[in-house]
């Protein structure tokens, strides 16, 4: 009896020594929401969930991020500015990095303010040789070849850190710890909140979102896009006035149309009556004297009763 309790103690034992690695990632804190970060605008009654759909873009927080499908177009403008101006590889990737800083658990609830100073310094060194020009908030942002107002970033800023600021980053100190006190761009091993059942979202409210990030800090993309979109109202608008006037002129109002016609016809009756007149006086002129006579005196000669 006592061989067998001590089999079954060791069985006990055995499973649980198997068993105790393989350990639940540990859930983010509670009561952590998600404060507005950049150019991302946030629910601030939300708090870092799971993401398994909707996120293609910064999708290594999924496990746990404040992004959510209604900031992708956002997100992806931003990534694309770099392979627009045809920067480096090194250094597209390194924006990459950081337009997703504020998808990453700790940033976007503001548990993480800085980034740290060897990021920067790597995001420096990648795209010091890229033309840069200052956006409409202050900060800086791709450049697209019009060399009158663009400058390469070594000109711009003489430091990772300055590059930081200058791109409306906090930077950390020398001595704070990558991934605890900083943002380095590793992915915290932190489960957030299993992912809510959202209802789908009109096209309006995500245009209005998508609108209001853009407003503080508008992207070359975007602003291009406006323009384009401008442009082609205005070419519709005329199109659609040559199809309805060959001419290209304004159209007259349906009063204005009457009035004319009715001018038209009236002329054209005193037209003929005065025609009519004419061709009267004529053919009386052109018969001989002696029927005009007759006709003159049969008009004046006197009738017989």
């Amino acid at each position: 009896m006592m061989k067998a309790t001590r089999v079954c103690t060791a069985l006990v034992v055995v499973l649980l020594s198997i068993g105790s690695p393989v350990q639940a990632r540990p859930k983010s804190k509670p009561g952590s929401t998600c404060l507005s970060s950049g150019m991302l605008k946030f629910d601030p009654q939300s708090h870092p969930s799971q993401r398994t759909n909707g996120m293609e873009v910064c999708s290594k927080y999924r496990t746990s991020t404040c992004c959510n499908a209604t900031h992708a177009h956002s997100l992806r403008l931003k990534i694309r500015e770099p392979v627009v101006a045809k920067f480096s590889s090194m250094c597209q990737a390194l924006t990459e990095e950081m337009t997703c800083a504020s998808c990453h658990p700790l940033m976007g609830t503001g548990e993480m303010k800085n980034v740290c100073p060897r990021l920067c310094d790597r995001w420096f060194n990648a795209c010091k040789d890229e033309y840069y020009a200052y956006g409409g908030a202050g900060v800086l942002s791709p450049c697209y070849g019009n060399a009158l107002v663009c400058s390469p970033l070594k000109e711009i800023a003489g430091s990772g850190a300055e590059f930081c600021v200058h791109m409306g980053f906090h930077v950390g100190s020398d001595v704070d710890i990558d991934g605890t006190d900083c943002f380095d761009g590793s992915v915290p091993e932190q489960l957030g909140e299993p992912e809510p059942t959202e209802p789908t979202q009109p096209w309006q409210v995500r245009l209005q979102r998508m609108l209001e990030e853009e407003a503080e800090n508008p992207s070359g993309l975007f602003i291009t896009g406006v323009l384009l979109l401008i442009s082609m109202m205005l070419m519709g608008r005329r199109i659609m006035r040559q199809l309805g006037d060959p001419f290209g002129g304004d159209q007259p109002s349906l009063m204005e149309v009457r009035r004319l016609q009715q001018e038209r016809y009236e002329r054209g009756e005193r037209m003929y009556d005065d025609e009519t007149d004419s061709s009267s006086d004529e053919e009386f002129a052109s018969r001989p004297a002696a029927d005009q006579e007759d006709d003159e005196g049969g008009d004046n000669a006197p009738v017989s009763i």
